[in-house]
């Protein structure tokens, strides 16, 4: 766990530098178990050949998108896409009608990777005889 703690924090340290070691390591928790849910191997190959990841790197890249989320339905204001002083106008993004995990760059490297290594890139049909 700490090792995946380590990663988060390094991949976004702007994003994780205000959330305390706690709460990460809860997070952390509860999205190992989703990307464990989503069929992620531990290890892997990639098309080179070189060994991956997939359930640790799911892991780092779906908690960071909860934090993003989180953040933008926050007020810290992360989908606000134009700002005006004298009136004090804000604009937010309008993220209503985009899928879950397109609401952030993580959710979308998260989904490139649940198609490539999770359940994602399973097809799912069945023959029925008649």
């Amino acid at each position: 766990m700490d090792d995946l703690l380590k990663a988060v924090k390094q991949l976004s340290p702007d994003l994780t530098s205000s959330i305390s070691d706690d709460v990460l390591k809860g997070l952390l928790t509860n999205t190992r178990e989703i990307a464990t849910a989503d069929g992620f191997p531990v290890d892997a190959t990639n098309p080179e050949g070189e060994p991956v990841k997939p359930r640790d790197m799911a892991t780092e890249y779906l908690t960071l998108h909860l934090i993003t989320i989180n953040k933008a339905l926050g007020n810290d204001g992360n989908n606000v896409t134009s700002e005006q002083v004298s009136v004090l106008k804000r604009t937010y993004a309008d993220v209503s009608k985009l899928d879950l995990y397109q609401r952030s760059p993580w959710g979308q490297l998260y989904l490139w990777l649940y198609n490539l290594y999770g359940n994602g890139g399973i097809s799912r049909y069945m023959v029925v005889q008649h």
